[in-house]
């Protein structure tokens, strides 16, 4: 086993998944500090002063960008470590909704490696102590996420999803990824509700398409939906993809997106 690493740059990420790929890069070298846990709405961020404080002392901050951690904006100019935002990486694959670019690029292995490896690059020049380290673990994560892509494309040949909908339009860098398709979605803008006029023209489109399986986040309650449709029968799958509640660690992100996979095979009968 090797011993102690020198160097050991503080290195903040914003959210939960931007860590768990950071992980897998900083493995055995330092653990990326998570500055919006799961008490803090990315979407409206009221920094704490240790949250602050972690942005303030960190040689490296990774975040997705304002279309997502609305109003860090503000404070990215006075950080003095290097910023990485992934919305600007150059090679991103993107999708929009309602002409807006979709922040959740993370839900794309492709663009997990093109995280990881920018990241890399970004350590290996602050930190060339340790740059052979951050190269294997980059090399261990491509692997591991050709490994994931893989397995994923080999469950759904095995479990067909059938017709299925989501609540909130968020997941569509991983449906288009592997294949799936959603019949409708309630929102497309998670903080807004749908009326209830919009719930029942869905309500139409679920059973014309016989949907069987709706797509949730931890936010919604599956009862209070299931009783507003009156369908019966219906399955509700729950999705975080905020990743709340997986550890960071070398296999954090290759957990997240097997369990996201897994979520969605739940759809089958």
């Amino acid at each position: 086993m090797a011993g102690p690493l020198s160097a050991q740059p503080q290195v903040a990420v914003s959210i939960r998944p931007l860590q768990l790929i950071a992980a897998a890069i900083t493995d055995g070298v330092s653990e990326p500090a998570l500055v919006l846990d799961n008490s803090q709405d990315p979407h409206h961020p009221s920094l704490r002063p240790s949250q602050r404080r972690a942005m303030d002392t960190a040689e490296l901050f990774l975040w997705t960008g304002p279309a997502l951690e609305t109003g860090l904006d503000k404070v990215i100019p006075a950080l003095t470590g290097e910023v990485v935002t992934v919305m600007d990486l150059s090679g991103l694959v993107l999708h929009s909704i309602d002409s807006f670019k979709d922040p959740h690029v993370w839900l794309d292995t492709h663009n997990a490696v093109l995280v990881a490896r920018s990241l890399t690059d970004a350590l290996a020049a602050i930190d060339n102590g340790n740059a052979s380290r951050y190269r294997k673990n980059l090399a261990n994560f491509e692997t591991t996420v050709a490994q994931l892509e893989a397995k994923i494309t080999s469950l759904f040949e095995l479990r067909k999803i059938p017709a299925f909908a989501v609540y909130h339009n968020g997941y569509q860098y991983f449906e288009k990824q592997f294949g799936l398709s959603h019949v409708a979605s309630f929102t497309n803008n998670e903080e807004v509700q749908p009326a209830i006029r919009r719930v029942m023209a869905i309500r139409q489109q679920l059973i014309a398409a016989g949907v069987t399986c709706i797509i949730l986040g931890p936010a919604q309650n599956p009862t209070y939906l299931d009783n507003q449709l009156d369908m019966g029968g219906m399955r509700y799958v729950t999705v975080d993809v905020l990743a709340h509640d997986v550890a960071p660690g070398r296999q954090g992100y290759t957990q997240f997106m097997t369990g996201l996979a897994n979520a969605f095979a739940d759809c089958h009968p």
